[in-house]
Parts: structure tokens; sequence; C-alpha cells
């Protein structure tokens, strides 16, 4: 099963390398670093925990657990691994315990090889669902002890998985620990071959994350920085993705008839659709300018959000936030940044990827699903109208986070 996995990945790699090594080359990918070429800094010593966090989501997991874990172990080093560009930015920038960050290596048993003896790490730990087969074998073969943590499964990877259930349950049987985010996922896991012996139900780390640094927020200095005057409302749309625009943005031009002083933060997901989503507003003939070219002082009616690292403090000065990639089949992105700071949060039913939060977050009122456009417009329209219903599902929001604190505490212990 091993050699099939890594015969169709090398075929996929040959097929792809044109467009990697380009993209590599000149956006800055790490390429090297991807083939094992990783410079080892002096000051990393023996203990050392290998982390593997995807992308930016999973690296702010990580800022929940590294400076309680730093603080038990201070004899340890920390290496982070990560897939994106976007997250190494994020864990250079918010993870200041860690001794090496690098860009993971490509899944071939001879690289990995190489960077395992070049870390000589004792621990593995991959965050949320990040099985890279021959990287869990060789860890293994290394001697190194293998965790899952914030684990999760949504219904695309467990139906994934599932077809290959055999080649599954042999790689899940590498783990010495699974810390799973529910007893939904758990169940997934076991399904699929999991020792339930090895498997703790912990709860979700990004419950810790979205509660961090939520005080002590400028929020004067961020209206400012829009340039939205003292009767200006913000409405948010975050982490929108294709065909979720041109809804939010119909929706903002009728509830632009009923209101007064409202402008729309509109931040795609990827950045790369900005002259794409450009030329839907001029289409529709709403005023917008960049964040990036955004003079002090002077707004417009669509803000786009063409930089990285502001929408999660930015939810804190909106009245209302549409969380996107959930009225699409994509599977959500993060809802609870906007529910930590007490504001309302409206998403679509796609939302499998944080299908716990969702629960959360429907379960205590602070959050609101929608079908579909009209009703998106509907409760929008109801929350910009009632100040008491926007604070009161605000309020039910910021408590069903507290009410899940505490899953890096009990992670770390394990």
């Amino acid at each position: 099963m091993y050699f099939a996995y890594s015969l169709l990945y090398s075929i996929a790699f040959i097929l792809l390398f044109p467009y990697l090594f380009l993209r590599g080359l000149f956006g800055r990918h790490g390429i090297l670093e991807r083939l094992g070429k990783i410079r080892i800094p002096e000051k990393i010593s023996s203990p050392l925990l290998w982390f593997h966090a995807a992308s930016v989501g999973e690296v702010k997991a990580l800022a929940t657990i590294l400076p309680r874990l730093k603080s038990l172990r201070p004899d340890c080093s920390i290496a982070v691994s990560v897939v994106t560009k976007t997250g190494k930015k994020e864990a250079s920038g918010t993870l200041s315990q860690v001794d090496l960050i690098f860009y993971f290596p490509l899944d071939f048993p001879f690289i990995l090889r190489k960077v395992f003896r070049k870390l000589n790490p004792s621990f593995l730990v991959l965050v949320e669902t990040e099985f890279w087969p021959n990287l869990i074998r060789e860890a293994k073969s290394y001697g190194c002890k293998l965790c899952l943590i914030n684990g999760r499964l949504s219904k695309k990877s467990f139906k994934r998985y599932r077809r290959i259930k055999s080649f599954s349950r042999l790689v899940l049987s590498k783990f010495d620990l699974f810390c799973m985010q529910s007893l939904e996922d758990a169940e997934k896991l076991w399904n699929l071959g999991a020792d339930k012996s090895k498997t703790e139900i912990v709860g979700n780390l990004k419950f810790d994350r979205a509660l961090l640094g939520i005080n002590g927020l400028n929020k004067t200095a961020l209206r400012r920085r829009l340039g939205l005057s003292k009767n200006d409302r913000l409405i948010i749309a975050g982490s929108t993705h294709q065909e979720e625009e041109r809804i939010i943005l119909s929706i903002f031009k009728r509830l632009k008839q009923e209101q007064q002083g409202l402008v729309l933060l509109l931040a795609p997901r990827h950045l790369s659709r900005l002259s794409e989503i450009q030329e839907l507003l001029s289409e529709l003939k709403l005023k917008s300018v960049k964040k990036s070219t955004l003079k002090k002082g002077k707004g417009a009616e669509v803000i786009l959000l063409d930089t990285m690292g502001e929408l999660e403090n930015l939810y804190s000065i909106s009245e209302v936030a549409f969380v996107g990639g959930s009225l699409v089949p994509t599977g959500g992105h993060n809802i609870l940044e906007p529910a930590s700071y007490g504001i309302p949060v409206l998403f679509g039913p796609h939302i499998d990827n944080f299908k716990t939060a969702s629960d959360l977050l429907l379960k205590y009122g602070g959050g609101i699903m929608v079908k579909d456009q009209e009703e998106l417009y509907q409760k929008m329209s109801e929350l910009l109208n009632d100040d008491d219903l926007r604070r009161r599902i605000g309020e039910k929001g910021k408590q069903a986070l507290l009410s899940q604190t505490g899953t890096s505490d009990k992670t770390v212990q394990l």
C-alpha cells in the first residue's frame, strides 16, 4: 500500500513539477526546504518537538499550547513546519516560543529521512487532519512518539479515507495518541481503525485561540485605519469565496437603501481573486477601495481587504459579520473569530470544517445559520435594525466560547 501511495504521489509530483518549480522560484515558497535542505540553528538541542501545521488556522491553534508547553518544559526545543506561505508568515509573527520554522518537506521517504536525521525529533505532533503516510511511517521508524492534536475529520475527508480503509488503519496504527475535538470526530477515526484506548476527547483548541488577545484592542484606531466616521456602521464579510461576493454585494446594495452610513469590508479568502472582485464591484456600481491604498480619514462604501493578518482584529469593530466558504460547498471558515468579540456571526449551511463550533454557537443562540441569499439579507436587516438583539446574540456567542475553554491545558497535560 505504501508503494502504491508513493507511486501515485510521485506521478502527481512529476505532472505538477513545472508549476510547483515556478511558484517556488518566484513566490518564495521554500523550494529548498521542501527538498529537505533545512538550516538548523545552533540553539536547537534535544529533546526536540516537531509540530506540523498546514496553514494559518492550524498555526493559530498552536499559539494556544506552545507557551504553556514551553513554560512546563523550558529544556525542549520546538520546530514547526507549515505547508503554505501564509502559514509561515503567521508562525513567524505569533509563535515566539519556536526555535525553527520551515516549509514541510515533500512526502518522499528519502527526503524525510534526511530531515529526521537533521532534526532528531523525540516527538512528531500533527495538527487537525495532517495525515501524510510516509511522514508518519518514517517518524515511527525513527523512534518518534507520534501524536495528533485538535484532531478532526470532515465528512469529505472521512469519505475519502474510508475508500482506502485498510491503508488508513495501517497509517493510524502508528499513532501513540489522538486528541480529538469531539466524540463525533473520534467515532469517525475509530471507524477507520484507530485505537480507542489511544484516544482522548479534549475539545477544540480554536476556542481558546479565539479568546487570546481580545482585550486591549484600540477600536478607535482600527476605525480610523479604515477611514470610518463616527456614524459609519461596519459590516464584515470574511473569507469569502467565488459566488459569495455577488451574494454579499447584492445584499449590501439592498441594505444601503434601508440604512444610513453602512460600510462593507469584504475580505476574500484568496487574494489572487482581487481583480475579479473589483470587476464585480464596477459591474454593480459600488464605490470601492483597497485597504492597502486607503488614505487616512477617507473611506469608501466597500473596502476590499487586500492584506493578510488584519481580519481577525477588524471583526471587533463590526456590527454584524458573515463568514464565507459556507454558502458554497467549501466547508466554511473560522466563525469563532467574530464571536469572540461579541459580534453576531452569520454563516451558511456548508460549515463542516467548523461543525463543532457551529453546533455550539447555535445551541447557545450566539450564531445564525442561513440557508440562502434571501435569508441572509433578512437576518442582517433584523440585526442592523435592533441594537438590543445584536447585543444579546453577541453576548451569547462569547458565553459559548467561554464554556469551552481549557482545551490547551488538557492537550499539554496529555
